[in-house]
C-alpha cells in the first residue's frame, strides 16, 4: 500500500486517526493524531488511507527515498535547516547544517557562530535557486558548547532581468530541546530525510524564539521535577515476586482525580510515572518490569514502545504474558 506524507490515515486497531507527518523506513510512518496534539509512530499494516492530499498521478512510494515527492509551497526566502543522521536516537545524533535557498535566484552567503558576545567565521559559498549547501556537521556536544547561535548574512543575484531583493541579516538561536524533540521534524522536498527548517526572516524568528525558549523552561521545570521527586512520586502498585515489578498505569491508579485534565495531560502524567521507574532501575540488570497500559485506544502502549526504541533502546522489551495481561501490557528487561 502506498502512504503519502499529507494523507489522513485510519488506524485498523485503534479508534483515531491522523495525518501522516513523516517516514520514518519501509514499514513505518509518523502520524499526527489531532485528539493527543504529538506525533506517534504507526506500522503501515496498521494504517488505511481515508483521504489523500497529493494528486493520484504523484510517484511518493513509502520506501523509495528518491521518489518521495514532498509539495510545499515556495516562502520566497531562506533557510537553516537541521538535519540529524540518527532520528531514532536524538540525543546521540550528529546533526549536519544546511542553507536552504527557496528562492529563485542565487545566493551568496557567509555564515559564522555566535559564542557569547564573540563571532567565528565558518563558512561563505553560493546557494543555487531551490537547493541546499551543507555548513558543516556536529554534535550535541558541539552545538551546547560552540554555538550559541548561527549568523547569517546573503544577498541575491540573478543574471539579466531581475527582482531586487533585500539583503539578509539573521541569527538562528538553536536550543538542544528543541533538536531532541521528535515532532519538531518535517519532510521537505530539499532532503531524503527529515529535517528541521528555521526561516531567515525577521518576524518568523521572533515567533519561533519565543516558542524555543517556553519549552526550555518547561524542560527545566521538568529537570528540576525530576531531579527534586516529591513524596507524592507514584510508586509500583504491586509487585508479583521479588523479580518482576509492575507499574499500574491505568489512570484510575495513579490519579485520584482527573478534574481539570485533558486527555493530554492525563497521558503525560502517565508517561512521567513510566520514565521515573525507567531511571529508577535502569542500572539494574536483570530487573524486570511490566508496565500495564490497557488496550484502550492504544495510544498510551504507542508512545511507551516509542520511549523504549527511542530513549531505552538498548534494553529488552516484549509483549507481557498475553494469558495474565492480555495485549494490555508490556514488558522491560533492565540490560
Amino acid at each position: 500500500m502506498n502512504i503519502k506524507i499529507g494523507d489522513i490515515v485510519r488506524f485498523l486497531t485503534e479508534k483515531l486517526e491522523g495525518k501522516v507527518t513523516g517516514i520514518i523506513d519501509k514499514s513505518t510512518v509518523n502520524v499526527f493524531v489531532d485528539e493527543y496534539g504529538f506525533e506517534i509512530p504507526a506500522a503501515i499494516s496498521d494504517l488505511v488511507v481515508i483521504h489523500t492530499d497529493l494528486a493520484p498521478s504523484a510517484p511518493s512510494q513509502v520506501g523509495n527515498q528518491n521518489q518521495k515527492q514532498v509539495q510545499m509551497q515556495s516562502a520566497d526566502t531562506l533557510y537553516l535547516a537541521i538535519v540529524p543522521d540518527n532520528f531514532n536516537n536524538l540525543a546521540a545524533s550528529r546533526y549536519e547544517l544546511f542553507i536552504v535557498n527557496d528562492t529563485a535566484q542565487t545566493c551568496l552567503y557567509s555564515v559564522s557562530f555566535r559564542q557569547e558576545d564573540k563571532y567565528n567565521g565558518i563558512v561563505a559559498g553560493n546557494c543555487p535557486p531551490d537547493s541546499a549547501s551543507s555548513l558543516g556537521l556536529y554534535s550535541i556536544k558541539d552545538i551546547d558548547s560552540r554555538i550559541k547561535a548561527v549568523n547569517i548574512q546573503a544577498v541575491f543575484f540573478q543574471k539579466g532581468t531581475t527582482t531586487i531583493k533585500s539583503p539578509i541579516d539573521a541569527e538562528v538561536k538553536i536550543s538542544t530541546v528543541t533538536l531532541c524533540k521528535a515532532g519538531a521534524y518535517k519532510h521537505t522536498r530539499w532532503f531524503n530525510s527529515i529535517s528541521l527548517l528555521r526561516p531567515l526572516s525577521k518576524e518568523q524568528l521572533i515567533e519561533l524564539e519565543e516558542i524555543d525558549e517556553q519549552q526550555l523552561k518547561e524542560a527545566l521545570k521538568e529537570k528540576k521535577h525530576i531531579d527534586n521527586p516529591t513524596p507524592a512520586t507514584p510508586q509500583p502498585s504491586h509487585t508479583t515476586n521479588s523479580d518482576v515489578i509492575e507499574i499500574d498505569l491505568h489512570t484510575n491508579e495513579v490519579l485520584e482525580t482527573t478534574a481539570g485534565m485533558d486527555s493530554k495531560d492525563i497521558l503525560e502524567y502517565q508517561l512521567d510515572i513510566f520514565h521515573k521507574t525507567m531511571e529508577k532501575y535502569k542500572l539494574k540488570r536483570g530487573q524486570k518490569i511490566v508496565f500495564i497500559h490497557g488496550k484502550g485506544e492504544g495510544v498510551l502502549r504507542q508512545r511507551i514502545l516509542w520511549e523504549l526504541q527511542r530513549k531505552y533502546k538498548r534494553h529488552h522489551h516484549q509483549d507481557a504474558s498475553f494469558k495474565q495481561y492480555g495485549y494490555g501490557a508490556t514488558l522491560v528487561t533492565i540490560k
